[in-house]
């Protein structure tokens, strides 16, 4: 770790060491997915090349190649005299010429569900892979909605954005009871009809959809957030997408909120007009 910054506060050197080390013993038992979350939370406290070297190590392992290409080349950057810089370059060289090979597919599914790429866990969306060109099979789960299967054709090189919708599952609804036909007679001249409270009724349904959609958006609002505290490795840009996903979804919970407050109260005003408007001047 002789290459972490002077200015890092000595607390977090210490603590990146510990990283850098767990990583490297994680790293050796083959356990590359975790390696690479412990190489990078190091880099994150205290940046050093031989933790960017690490993180492409690991990526090239888990076959993330596109990032691994990243990783090298910002390992290089970082470190102009490294002694094995012609040996990371010529890997640099031999990924580019694989890249092109393959096909980078990212995958979006509101709300945020289980993602399967044919067959196999792909993690929570919003999720990105690399794919072999040709057909594959994209699958998304959540409880409580309907499970979801659709098939996307990537070419070779390709750039493919899948954006996908779960339709939530419908409510068993059953009919009232109705009554014995002997309970259903007159007993009393009926009561004088009020006039019908259409616009109460439709800001109440206003308010009740508002409410609902509110509810919604909040709780994937808080499951995007979760997905930050899961532990699953991710990229900074994966990291800045799921808490750009986090926050518009609690703005737009915030605002339906305030719609279905606002339907509300005019439902409750419109319950004791509405009788009043458009009758006859007798009946005010």
């Amino acid at each position: 770790m002789a290459g972490l910054l002077l200015s890092t506060p000595p607390g977090d050197v210490e603590q990146a060491r510990a990283d850098f080390e767990r990583g490297a013993a994680l790293y050796g038992a083959g356990n590359f997915r975790a390696a690479l979350a412990a190489f990078e939370a190091a880099q994150a406290r205290a940046p050093a090349p031989q933790a960017l070297f690490n993180i492409a190590r690991c990526q090239e392992r888990l076959g993330q190649l596109a990032d691994a290409l990243d990783s090298y080349t910002a390992y290089l950057a970082s470190a102009p005299d490294a002694p094995d810089r012609a040996a990371v370059s010529a890997r640099i060289q031999e990924l580019r010429a694989r890249l092109p090979l393959e096909a980078s597919l990212r995958i979006s599914v509101e709300p945020p569900s289980s993602v399967s790429v044919d067959g196999e866990p792909a993690g929570l969306s919003p999720v990105a892979v690399r794919l072999s060109p040709g057909i594959h099979r994209v699958g998304a789960t959540q409880e409580g909605y309907q499970p979801l299967e659709r098939e996307v054709e990537l070419a070779p090189g390709g750039r493919v954005q899948l954006e996908l919708s779960l339709v939530p599952l419908a409510p068993l609804v059953t009919g009232p009871e109705r009554a014995p036909d002997a309970a259903v007679r007159d007993a009393v001249a009926p009561a004088p009809k009020s006039p019908p409270r259409r616009w109460t009724w439709v800001a109440t349904g206003l308010s009740a959809a508002s409410l609902a959609a509110g509810i919604a958006f909040g709780v994937s609002a808080h499951q995007a957030q979760d997905t930050l505290k899961d532990g699953s490795p991710r990229s900074q840009e994966q990291v800045q997408q799921v808490y750009d996903t986090a926050v518009a979804r609690s703005n737009a919970a915030n605002g339906f909120y305030a719609a279905a407050g606002i339907a509300g109260a005019a439902a409750i005003a419109l319950f004791f007009l509405e009788p009043h408007l458009g009758g006859p001047p007798e009946a005010r």
